[in-house]
């Protein structure tokens, strides 16, 4: 008996993996199929029905209607003759183009299906190598927090990675055992544990949080009993295309984290398998001059994001140059801090070092110089950042003078018509369409092929060389420039619904799939994945009466509620703070006084003088 439900079961999975591969053939059939252009039996059927019958009909009753009579036999002879070597000539080239057109088909539809298979094993190899230069003690704990966003986790690898993460034998025993019951659904159980383990779990969480603290909330949820979901997906990194965008702004991705890249490979293969991410973005209707003013401040605050994106990953790039220097006191734990706590951690530990005077030509001078040539790069990202806020300004100073005049106490009559103007929701989804897959396949395999890239069990290799980190940023911002052709990935609107929906869980991809199934499971994947556009709406709505003091009139809110599934007692709060009766108040963008007080510290400048002495 066992033997024979053994069997079923290899054969239910069996059944199951070429249901998901025939899914995925049809579905690379399908998106390549948008090469060939029209039918090619059609156009020839329609080209011999002008060469022949339509051609001697169409004669015959303009020479009947023109002259009285039907047309002589020489002529009929003439024109059978014309259209039949015109009909020949024009299936020739029609049959020429079709073979032309399905070689095109063909190459597309073996280029994405390259890519669909080569984006996961991109994925995972790019993770790998950028775990392996990690330190020994890092590396443990951050393979361990992979194994934490894994969906079908056993217990016994559960109990691994809270071993590898906390150090703690007892409570890795007990997430096994919560586990267990968790997944017969003995929640009562899973409680009982969960109360028994809470002094253990509170000293663990200290700990990976003091150490790593982006997998704390993870392990948390874990030691609870939650188990992450399909329709869940799993949160991106925050910030992720804002610093991709930065690097690629400014043609230096050394301040660039690997996992940002990781994180637009995702993307891209979600994308690729047909993911829709819905979203919401407001517009004004009515005087173009006001119109205009409102696209100029979401445009600025663009620019302003991806400057301050970019001052952020200099300072923690400075802060990578100094750990393990001696004497800073930097730890990498440090790198992830709050902006204005790194960077007063840096001054201070170059002000230390400095304090101990290294000798001009030694490693420590030179190797000093170096950091503080860093300084000098971070105040030239802090100056254009500078540029950016006052454009900034300039701009919310001339919305401000616009939004006087389509205040509802400052209207006239004409202006409060239904329609006249106003402000407008509208949803819009972000997807790519076939011809762009297509396109961004092509892209993807030119690139591989370029740089001879191969991929295996020993990780990335370029020219039978392994990639290091800075190789790796370089492809991801060749990647991103791919996507950028498809998706104007500037536009805030865009990052923010990309920021807020979750992406789909790849995992499953890690096995030994062919290109079909791979595809067949990413377009299973991402349509679980579940996206909450009420919440979007919050923050739509939020954005609407914090940052820009617009009135969220009762049909507007209505609208979020009914449509979208908006928090009512949330929108209502959130109108009677802007205050819709009353003046519009000034915009004020948030801004930190202690991150701007810090950066004009003047201990900056003396450092920089500092560092033309012990460069070179």
């Amino acid at each position: 008996m066992r033997g024979s439900r053994e069997a079923t079961g290899r054969s239910d999975e069996e059944a199951s993996g070429l249901r998901i591969e025939i899914e995925g053939r049809s579905r690379i059939a399908e998106i390549s199929a948008s090469a060939r252009r029209v039918p090619w039996l059609l156009n020839a059927l329609q080209i011999l029905w002008v060469a022949g019958p339509a051609t001697f009909i169409a004669m015959q009753g303009g020479y009947l209607l023109g002259f009285g009579e039907f047309a002589p036999a020489r002529n009929v002879i003439y024109f059978v003759f014309f259209t039949l070597f015109l009909g020949l000539i024009g299936l020739g080239s029609k049959l020429a183009s079709v073979a032309v057109i399905e070689r095109r088909e063909q190459e597309a539809a073996q280029k994405l299906r390259r890519t669909i298979d080569l984006l996961p094993d991109l994925l995972f190899a790019i993770r790998d190598t950028d775990l392996a230069a990690e330190s020994l003690e890092r590396r443990r704990r951050l393979a361990a927090g992979v194994l934490l966003q894994e969906l079908d986790l056993g217990p016994e690898t559960l109990a691994l990675a809270v071993s590898e993460l906390s150090g703690d034998t007892g409570l890795a025993q007990m997430a096994q055992q919560i586990e267990v019951y968790r997944r017969f659904g003995l929640h009562s159980r899973v409680r009982d544990l969960v109360e028994a383990s809470a002094e253990a779990r509170l000293a663990a969480l200290e700990r990976v949080h003091a150490e790593a603290p982006e997998l704390a909330d993870a392990l948390r949820e874990r030691l609870q009993g939650n188990a992450p979901s399909q329709d869940d997906g799993i949160p991106r990194r925050e910030g992720f295309l804002q610093r991709l965008l930065a690097a690629a702004d400014q043609d230096d991705p050394v301040d660039l984290p690997v996992s940002d890249v990781q994180e637009l490979i995702v993307l891209a293969f979600e994308l690729l398998s047909g993911r829709e991410i819905r979203y919401l973005h407001f517009t004004w209707k009515g005087r173009w001059g006001v119109a205009r003013a409102l696209d100029a401040v979401e445009t600025t605050r663009a620019r302003y994001r991806l400057a301050q994106a970019r001052v952020d990953g200099r300072l923690r790039s400075l802060g990578l140059s100094l750990v393990g220097l001696p004497g800073s006191q930097i730890q990498r734990s440090d790198i992830r801090r709050d902006p204005v706590v790194l960077a007063q951690k840096i001054l201070d530990a170059l002000e230390r070092l400095i304090a101990h005077r290294p000798l001009r030509g030694t490693r420590a001078a030179r190797r000093l110089g170096r950091v503080l040539n860093g300084v000098r790069l971070l105040r030239d990202e802090h100056d254009q950042w500078l540029e950016a806020s006052r454009a900034l300004d300039a701009s919310i100073e001339h919305w401000e003078a616009r939004q006087q005049k389509i205040h509802p106490a400052r209207r006239r009559w004409w202006l409060r018509r239904p329609s006249a103007q106003g402000l407008h929701i509208q949803e819009d989804v972000i997807a790519l369409t076939d011809d762009a897959k297509l396109a961004f396949a092509r892209g993807v395999c030119n690139l591989v092929d370029d740089l001879e890239l191969q991929i295996d069990e020993r990780g990335l290799y370029f020219a039978d060389q392994r990639l290091d980190r800075d190789e790796i940023r370089r492809l991801g911002l060749q990647l991103l420039t791919f996507l950028q052709d498809s998706l104007d990935l500037t536009d805030l609107a865009i990052q923010r619904a990309i920021q807020a929906s979750p992406a789909a869980w790849l995992g499953g991809m890690q096995a030994d799939l062919s290109a079909e199934a791979r595809a067949g499971l990413g377009a299973a994947v991402v349509k679980e994945v579940r996206q909450d556009l009420g919440r979007m709406a919050e923050r739509l709505a939020a954005q609407l009466s914090t940052f820009y003091h617009l009135p969220l009139d009762p049909a507007l809110r209505q609208q979020l509620v009914d449509r979208y599934g908006a928090n009512p007692e949330r929108l209502e709060m959130l109108a009677s703070r802007a205050g819709e009766s009353g003046a519009p108040q000034p915009i004020r963008r948030v801004q930190s006084p202690e991150r701007e007080k810090i950066m004009r510290d003047p201990r900056w400048v003396l450092l920089l003088k500092l560092g033309e002495r012990y460069a070179g």
